[in-house]
């Protein structure tokens, strides 16, 4: 467990990649992220295959392009990181 902030400890920098969203919106990420990820990409690739669309493949691609990038937001903004305990504490 970090204590200190180190040498740059109250820093703009350190505080600056907060993401500030609510608690209620850190939860609807999650289930964003399940659905664009995994849940939509499935139902269009299903599309896809029984259609032979490849607007569905392209839609599928996107869908998961999106979701994987609303898990990663997710994963940082949920991470308990030196400088997001810090601003929480301060704020």
């Amino acid at each position: 467990m970090q204590k200190s902030m180190g040498m740059t400890g109250g820093s703009f920098k350190t505080r600056e990649f907060f993401h500030g969203a609510s608690a209620r919106a850190v939860r609807m990420a999650r289930v964003g992220f399940q659905v664009l990820g995994f849940g939509l990409p499935l139902l269009l690739l299903a599309w896809a295959l029984l259609s032979g669309s490849a607007l569905a493949w392209l839609l599928a691609l996107a869908s998961q392009a999106a979701g994987l990038l609303a898990e990663r937001w997710f994963f940082f903004a949920q991470a308990r990181h030196p400088q997001n305990i810090y601003y929480q504490a301060v704020s």
